[in-house]
């Protein structure tokens, strides 16, 4: 009987929502039965949700829930310093009971929003670094270099770095490192659906011959130097092509290890498909901006009945996914998270012979 971890997104389930309720709602999810639960990462704020930063946020989950993963979907360590990042994620870790699941991205938006998270670099820009908008068009290269500096950290004692991005003299995080345990898992973020037409979360993105198709992003990259790959907006089928090149390009000193393999929806449950999809479209606008394009709400969203949400989930199940993290996409969020944990999450398991809890269950 395999592992199956599965996660519910909590700090963007209410309009005038505090931390006090986003607690509340990750012990609520805990008690209906979820694996994990997730917080965003929002640095300038997105138009549903605060701009809180969720290495503190799943400190205090640590204090108030007992057994759940503790994720981000999804952080972006490459617009902070890689060596706070490490350390404090490591101090949200240890208070948690080493539960916790580095989520990681570049991050997504329509290029004014995305732009301007690197703007904010700024005002920490040390002489000689690159102009933050130079930062932004490389970001792929500034998180990967981030991601692997981060690593370094948590697993050697003594770090001097001369990267493209950063360098570092023989930095060690001391008692914050991880040592005589694995350092929490670091599963990066790659791949999304290009919608026919301009608009969205893949606004940055958009060209006119990547139009209507699933761009996979560095899936060689992620093999190489994450713990793990979520990703968006695929099929099951194009899930299992991404996912062999992946884990393809795992090299050899990592082999044998524990690989997560995630997924993130959007999901509602409701007897009638359409009007599902419909108040999926209408968070996916609120949360991102308008537009959002008809074809990347069909793409992000899993909706129908608690049978059909769970049968389509089961579909990314076959394909090796252990790890799910479900956005919830309705306007009635609290009561949607307790008819997830009550009626559909039994039915999964019931469906894959999965048992709750464990990640990651593949192992190459």
């Amino acid at each position: 009987m395999s592992g199956l971890t599965v996660g519910v997104s909590v700090n963007n389930l209410a309009e005038h929502y505090n931390l006090d309720d986003l607690l509340r709602a990750a012990v609520q999810a805990e008690d209906l039965g979820f694996d994990a639960v997730w917080v965003h990462d929002a640095p300038l704020g997105r138009r549903t949700v605060a701009a809180w930063d969720p290495v503190p946020v799943l400190a205090a989950l640590g204090r108030e829930t007992r057994r759940v993963k503790l994720a981000t979907g999804i952080y972006q360590p490459h617009l902070r310093n890689p060596v706070t990042v490490a350390q404090t994620w490591a101090t949200a870790d240890e208070l948690s009971g080493g539960r916790t699941i580095m989520g990681v991205g570049t991050g997504a938006g329509k290029s004014r929003l995305v732009a301007r998270e690197y703007d904010a670099l700024a005002a920490l820009r040390p002489d000689g670094t690159p102009d933050p908008q130079a930062l932004y068009q490389h970001r792929a290269r500034l998180f990967l270099e981030s991601v692997q500096v981060i690593r370094r950290l948590w697993t050697e004692d003594h770090v001097s770095f001369d990267g493209e991005f950063y360098t570092l003299d023989d930095v060690t995080l001391g008692l914050a490192r991880p040592v005589g345990r694995a350092h929490p898992p670091i599963v990066i973020g790659a791949g999304h659906y290009i919608p026919k037409a301009v608009g969205g979360a893949v606004h940055h993105m958009w060209t006119e011959k990547r139009a209507g198709t699933w761009l996979p992003g560095p899936l060689e990259r992620v093999g190489e130097l994450g713990d793990g790959w979520i990703t968006v907006q695929v099929t099951p089928e194009e899930y299992a092509g991404a996912r062999d090149r992946v884990l393809a390009a795992r090299p050899e000193h990592m082999r044998g290890t524990p690989f997560t393999l995630a997924f993130n929806c959007v999901v509602n449950i409701s007897e009638d498909p359409d009007t599902a999809l419909a108040e999926v479209d209408h968070h996916l606008n609120e949360f991102h901006g308008p537009p959002v394009p008809a074809d990347l709400v069909r793409r992000w969203g899993v909706v129908g009945s608690p049978r059909s949400v769970a049968q389509q989930l089961a579909r990314y199940v076959e394909q090796g996914v252990s790890l799910f993290q479900l956005v919830i996409g309705s306007s009635d969020e609290l009561g949607q998270m307790k008819r997830l944990g009550e009626e559909v999450l039994p039915l999964l398991r019931d469906m894959t012979g999965s048992s709750a809890g464990a990640v990651p269950d593949i192992h190459i």
